[in-house]
This record gives C-alpha cells, structure tokens and sequence, in this order.
C-alpha cells in the first residue's frame, strides 16, 4: 500500500470540482434550479472524520506500547480507512466547490446564494475529512518506512517495511 501524496489529493480535488462547476453549469444553462445541499453532507464528513482519528489513535498508542492488544490486520485496516477517508473528502470538497463557484454568478439571487452558500459548507466539511484522513495515515505510519524516497514505500527486497503499524 503506497502512502498518500499531497499530489494526488489535489488531482482528485481538481478533477472532482472541474466535474461540479460544468455539469453545474450545463444545468443551469437548460433552466435547472440548483438543489440546496444538505447540512447533513458536512455533519457526516466531520462524524467519519472523527471516526478515523479515534482509530488511528488506537494505532498510535499501539505504537507507543500504550495498547499492547491490537492486532496488525486492524491497523492496515484503519490506514485503509484513513486514506479513504482522505480521498472521499478530496472529492466531496471538490464536487460542491465547483457546485459553489458556479453559483457564484447568481449572487445576488438570495436562494442561489443559500445553495452557495449549503455547498461552501460541505466544502469545509469534506476539507475536515481530508485533513482528518490525513493525519490518520500519519498516525498509522510505522518509522520503518522509506522516508529517503519521499514516498513511503518499502524498498524492494526488505520485507522488514511496512505500511501500518504491525502489519507486516
């Protein structure tokens, strides 16, 4: 499992919003009224945000021989969660942060600037996802990985590295 890089979360962040600003833009070309997002779009980011950091902290303390009863399929099970988490709020981040800068243009328009306004908000709660995806991974990762590549991955032929902690 290769760790996260900055330059794939921004990819998906990209593409994601490029996504949400043209099929937003095409809607409202054909005389679509935009759809409010649900407040509940961010209350489940920052629930599955916390999700990840309390079971990325169980590995931390793991790690720091705080929890001596946690099991190495656990925790690549948790990295996998971190990262997936990361990703998911990269993408949610991006789909309603091209939603909101397409609905820019109608400002003025009170009930399109609430809908801007619901999505600037799922923006800020897939952004406390992503930041939450990351620093799990970061908790999860082992100080055996290859630190001298810039990319976490374990040297061909050493077995002896891994991804998460006891998980090798």
């Amino acid at each position: 499992m290769t760790h996260l890089t900055w330059r794939r979360l921004v990819l998906v962040l990209l593409v994601a919003g490029a996504a949400g600003w043209i099929v937003t833009r095409v809607a409202l070309s054909r005389g679509s009224t935009p759809l409010s997002v649900p407040w509940t779009v961010a209350v489940v980011c920052v629930v599955v945000a916390g999700t990840a950091l309390a079971l990325a902290w169980a590995v931390r303390q793991y790690k720091r021989g705080n929890k001596p009863d946690l099991s190495g399929i656990r925790a690549a099970r948790t990295v996998a969660f971190a990262q997936a988490s990361a990703y998911a709020g990269a993408a949610v981040a991006g789909v309603y942060g091209g939603y909101a800068i397409a609905l820019l243009d109608f400002w003025e328009h009170a009930p399109r600037r609430e809908t801007a306004i619901s999505a600037m908000i799922a923006v800020l709660g897939g952004l406390i996802l992503l930041g939450a995806g990351v620093v799990s991974e970061h908790w999860c990762k082992t100080d055996r990985h290859d630190d001298e590549s810039g990319r976490g991955e374990p040297r061909r032929g050493d077995p002896s590295r891994g991804t998460a902690a006891g998980a090798n």
